[in-house]
């Protein structure tokens, strides 16, 4: 997100505070009647007896600088007389004056503070979590209160947690020393002043930049621990930011604090804070390695990242727990695979005649995900050193049954024949020999026609990534199958990408002419657009293929679309693509994006 863009955002935020502070409202009952007095940031209103008898309806914020405003009614009190009543409001800068009159007799003079204190008018994080985790015993929306002051149109949700590893970890220069002057004084005088100062330092940055600044300067503080908690825990209960609680978590991470364990790992269980927790139980507290393992166990995503790689793999029964359920996670197992293989020491658990169903299933996923794509030297040397390749192999004569026990087979069939892989190996004989022998370790499976067969009665039920990924091995044609299933889920867009991963041009021709009459180009669902995506970004070969998708992907509001259109157009003829539409929707981009790389590609597809 640019500048001004954190700049808007900053104001909209501000402009939610103060709305939300200027809401206010009276009631009187006056004889058996109901005068009522509302006052919101863009309107004020008078109502009696439920009927709203006047209003004043500002046109523009700077309308606030007048002092005050006037409402009036009249009462009904059935004695045949109009009993004028009037209000007014005013005073903004400090506190909101209401004063009520009914025929010039005050019957309310009232005054209320205005605080604009950044904790109040909002939900609050910590009960929002453990009112989940005490009803579900989980985490079943990791969506969080503050939500709509972190994202909006230019800066989509995000996975709970995932945001702490995009930020700039260059952190601001003198920020940690200044936010620790406050929190001192905050310690010394505990007040809605200094608590408030040292709130809004903290909402201002992330501490995912400055934390390891911040925690070495605060253990250097030797501050009295007992205030340390209090305010902390002052924090944690009004905070309705979660920077606030992840601040406040680590402060208690600088302390003893073993008693407030349960709370801490309650707090765990969300994914946006399961980090934090993790730094506080392990600097705070003794025996902190059992919690972390169950917060390991009841976290599914980046949570579960942080948890692994600082898991401590102390026990025979962890170290299963890793190879059987520590890989598998809703976030990359990429991240998660090696770790797991390493601390769980894989190659020994393999190393017995005989392996559990359960290690088997465990192994092979944490096996396929090492050997995704291109394998890294080090992991390979682990793998061959070990002779996890074989034994695993060894081990599918008892457990291969099925088509999700035969893919990691499969996988390690297609890494040892990689020949672009391994010429560049050929002078690595030991390696060559121990390829040799896992080929002939597999061979047998491979031959093996029943795999072939099982895709494809698995792909005449439903769509399978497992079965399309082995159908694509033994090179079957189910392409007629794909275009049947795109009948019945014609945004299913893992068919569109195994289709255009076929790179066979009438197969894109007739996917395109599908995605044409089948999507909504004009205003494409989320799911739409990632089948749109998945077209457009493989259509740099195709000439002339899918022109109304490129259209369609140029006018979307999705950066990431629009670039992969744009760059496609680059390497087309320009006689092709060069029609009014297009070329209207290109200078849209040259002069709306704010993008530079966008805008640098569509000024020269312009000038073409």
């Amino acid at each position: 997100m640019g500048f001004k863009d954190e700049l808007k955002r900053g104001i909209r935020n501000a402009m939610k505070d103060i709305e939300k502070e200027a809401n206010k409202t009276w009631k009187i009952d006056y004889k058996g009647h109901c005068v009522e007095v509302i006052h919101q940031l863009k309107e004020e209103c008078l109502i009696i007896d439920g009927t709203t008898v006047d209003t004043n309806k500002r046109k523009s914020l700077f309308s606030l600088i007048i002092p005050y405003t006037k409402l009036s009614g009249t009462l009904d009190l059935g004695d045949g007389v109009k009993h004028t009543v009037s209000v007014k409001l005013g005073g903004y800068s400090i506190s909101l004056n209401c004063i009520v009159k009914i025929d010039n007799v005050t019957v309310l003079d009232d005054s209320l503070a205005l605080d604009f204190l950044p904790w109040n008018h909002k939900e609050k994080i910590v009960p929002f979590i453990e009112r989940q985790v005490q009803t579900h015993n989980k985490i079943v929306d990791d969506g969080l209160p503050d939500d709509e002051y972190v994202y909006d149109e230019n800066h989509p949700r995000m996975a709970a947690g995932s945001s702490d590893h995009l930020v700039d970890d260059i952190p601001t220069p003198f920020y940690a020393k200044k936010l620790l002057k406050l929190f001192e004084r905050q310690l010394q005088h505990p007040t809605n002043k200094t608590r408030k100062a040292t709130y809004e330092e903290i909402i201002s940055d992330n501490i995912a930049s400055y934390g390891e600044e911040f925690i070495e300067r605060f253990e250097q503080a030797e501050w009295d621990e007992s205030l340390v908690q209090q305010e902390a825990l002052w924090l944690l209960e009004h905070a309705a930011h979660r920077e606030v609680v992840k601040f406040s978590i680590t402060v208690l991470g600088c302390t003893n604090c073993e008693k407030y364990k349960d709370l801490l790992f309650t707090l765990g269980m969300h994914e946006e804070f399961t980090l934090y927790v993790i730094f506080a139980l392990k600097n705070g507290t003794r025996q902190a390695n059992d919690q972390i393992w169950q917060l390991a166990q009841s976290v599914h995503g980046w949570g579960k990242i942080a948890a692994v790689k600082r898991l401590e793999a102390t026990t025979p029964e962890i170290k299963q727990w890793l190879l059987t359920k520590g890989c598998e996670n809703a976030i990359m197992n990429e991240y998660l695979a090696y770790t797991c293989a390493i601390k769980g020491e894989l190659a020994v658990a393999l190393h017995p005649g005989t392996i559990s169903k359960e290690l088997y299933d465990g192994a092979g996923l944490i096996i396929q995900t090492l050997l995704h794509e291109e394998v890294d030297p080090d992991i390979e040397d682990y793998l061959f050193e070990n002779a996890i390749l074989f034994r695993f192999a060894d081990h599918a004569r008892i457990h291969c049954q099925t088509l999700e026990d035969f893919h990691p087979l499969m996988k390690i069939c297609e890494f040892i024949n990689a020949e672009e892989i391994w010429d560049e190996r050929s002078n690595d004989q030991w390696k060559q020999q121990e390829r040799i022998s896992i080929q002939k370790a597999i061979q047998t499976f491979i031959n093996d026609p029943k795999w072939s067969q099982l895709a494809m009665d698995a792909l005449q039920q439903d769509i399978d990534i497992k079965a399309l990924e082995v159908a694509r091995f033994y090179q079957l044609d189910i392409i007629p199958n794909l275009f049947e299933m795109l009948e019945k889920y014609p945004t299913n867009s893992e068919i569109y990408f195994f289709i255009m991963g076929t790179n066979h041009r009438q197969h894109i021709i007739d996917l395109c002419t599908f995605a044409e009459n089948h999507l909504s180009l004009s205003s494409p669902s989320n799911e739409e657009e990632d089948c749109l995506r998945y077209i457009v970004q493989d259509l740099h070969g195709h000439e002339g293929v899918g022109l109304p998708l490129i259209q369609a992907a140029l006018e979307s509001d999705t950066g990431v679309i629009q670039y992969q259109a744009l760059s496609v157009l680059e390497e087309w003829t320009p006689s092709i693509w060069q029609q009014p539409n297009i070329l209207a929707a290109i200078k849209s981009i040259s002069t709306t994006t704010e993008d530079k790389e966008d805008r640098k590609l569509a000024n020269q597809l312009l000038s073409k």
